[in-house]
């Protein structure tokens, strides 16, 4: 009888332990999978909060481009005016 016994253990011993190191290595596997998804995840908000400082100050400078477009267009406006009366003297 005690041979018996010791048959069934060495035979399940083994294939108890495939499946703990199968439950072992599928849980490392997860875990792996998700410490890449992290990082990845990492990569994306520090390439985003890049992104957004880039798209604010390319926000500033077109503000900045406009109202030097206005007043560049005020000043033309100043330089049409005397335009049209200097023409309008020399017709005369």
């Amino acid at each position: 009888m005690n041979i018996q016994i010791l048959d069934i253990v060495n035979l399940t011993t083994p294939f108890l332990g495939g499946i703990v190191g199968w439950f072992v290595g599928r849980r490392k596997q997860k875990n792996d999978f998700l410490t890449d998804l992290q990082s990845t995840i990492d990569f994306l908000v520090a390439k985003n909060k890049e992104l957004y400082f880039e798209v604010v100050a390319l926000r500033g400078e077109n503000s900045f481009l406009r109202s030097e477009v206005d007043e560049l267009k005020q000043k033309l406006e100043g330089v049409k005016i005397i335009t049209k009366k200097i023409n309008v003297h020399e017709t005369n």
